[in-house]
């Protein structure tokens, strides 16, 4: 049986579209989805993190099922605000942020913005700006996207999204799977392009010194997109966190090796507070 999606109306009125599972009495973690994206990224992710943790997914305005104002473009700081009143909404409290591309520079904005409310945050593919080569990858990607739909982003993105190896193999899945995601079921392509041009600009090097929490920062050594050198500068930047390159991965670990992926997480998790990720709130 399909579960219905549910809705969470935030105090502006703009709807998102959200989903709590996994383990009711477990500590919160959360899962960020990146650009061109929607919460089905983490299906390979839950299943070895459900058993211990109340996990909230969600669509920020422009994703999935989520509204998508015609008004634009949605910064990643509006974003960030607009999970964060999504968490107060549900009553998150002390959550891990988990997070991959857009959804780890929305976690940099929560962890900064709330720096003592937050257990910890694993974040994958975390630049600390959008510079300008960034910019002008993602200016491509929004104009492909307005001139040839999904199918032509999607082979302007896909080379810096994944490994080669994953890519080669899994290419024709992915390629539906992103069709689906962004111009399914007649959806507008207006909230992914708000959501892409979003990014431009943003800029967090001068905030990242204030967060608290714990934080594993992992690249993937075939990243084209965030490559190990620029994420390196975000490690740098704020205290006490860690930095790790993983071999053979490009851009999106959790969907190319999501069972790597959930043992680095759990493992750091363990390893930062003993029985802190399997402690109730």
């Amino acid at each position: 049986m399909r579960l219905q999606p549910t809705f969470a109306t935030l105090p502006s009125g703009l709807k998102l579209h959200y989903r709590v599972q996994g383990n009711p009495a477990g500590p919160w973690l959360v899962l960020l989805n990146g650009l061109l994206s929607d919460t089905t990224m983490w299906a390979g992710v839950l299943p070895g993190l459900a058993d211990r943790h109340r996990i909230l997914t969600f669509d920020s305005r422009g994703q999935g099922k989520s509204d998508a104002p015609l008004e634009g473009p949605y910064p990643t700081a509006l974003l960030a605000s607009e999970a964060w009143e999504l968490f107060q909404a549900l009553g998150v409290l002390r959550p891990w942020l988990i997070g991959l591309s857009n959804g780890s520079a929305m976690s940099l904005e929560l962890l900064t913005t709330h720096p003592w409310a937050f257990a910890g945050g694993v974040l994958t593919s975390a630049m600390p700006r959008s510079d300008f080569a960034m910019s002008l990858k993602t200016e491509h990607w929004a104009r492909c996207l307005e001139v040839g739909g999904p199918l032509m982003q999607f082979d302007a993105v896909a080379p810096f999204l994944w490994g080669d190896a994953f890519l080669e193999a899994r290419h024709g899945v992915l390629r539906a799977y992103h069709q689906v995601v962004t111009g399914g079921a007649g959806r507008p392509q207006h909230g992914n392009l708000h959501q892409i041009r979003g990014t431009l600009g943003w800029d967090i090097r001068d905030r990242l010194d204030r967060i608290q929490a714990p934080v594993l920062l992992l690249s993937g050594a075939e990243d084209l997109l965030t490559p190990p050198w620029k994420c390196q500068e975000t490690a740098h930047r704020i205290p006490h966190s860690r930095f790790e390159v993983v071999p053979g991965i490009g851009h999106a670990y959790p969907v190319e090796d999501p069972k790597g992926f959930v043992a680095r997480v759990r493992d750091f998790m363990l390893e930062v507070g003993p029985g802190l990720a399997d402690t109730q709130n």
